[in-house]
Order: C-alpha cells, then sequence, then structure tokens
C-alpha cells in the first residue's frame, strides 16, 4: 500500500568510530561560547540573590514634615 521509504533506516548501520575523549581547539570553545554564552550562563550560573531594595520609597513623617527614616536612594 503506497510507496516504499527513499531511506530504509532498518537497513542502516551506525557506527561511533569517534575518538574518546572527543579533542575540541579552543577556537572551537571560543565560537561555542561567542554564540551560547548568555545560554551557558543563565544555565550554570547560579541564580542572582533577590533585590533588597523596596518596590516603593517607604518613610515615616513627624509633624514638621521632617521624615524620621526613609529608604535610601538606591541605583
Amino acid at each position: 500500500m503506497g510507496r516504499p521509504p527513499k531511506h530504509d533506516l532498518s537497513t542502516w548501520d551506525v557506527v561511533d568510530d569517534w575518538p574518546d575523549p572527543l579533542p575540541v581547539t579552543e577556537v572551537e570553545i571560543a565560537v561555542f561560547e561567542r554564540w551560547f554564552g548568555d545560554f551557558f550562563d543563565e544555565l550554570f550560573d547560579p541564580p542572582a540573590p533577590p533585590s533588597i531594595a523596596p518596590e516603593t520609597s517607604a518613610h515615616v513623617e513627624v509633624m514638621d514634615d521632617e521624615p524620621l527614616w526613609s529608604w535610601p536612594d538606591l541605583p
């Protein structure tokens, strides 16, 4: 029924004849770091600690509108 597949995968032989360990040059490493550096950083680096800066500036005021305490201005 229908046409046979162009390539019958059941007849393929897969041979793993690569050296172990696989040699990698400095240039090849540089290419991977250039193209996938951000991904590798996200994957392997620990997450940054949560920010301690408040979402809004909070302060306590006295009667003369002079704050007793306020959050420091952070960049």
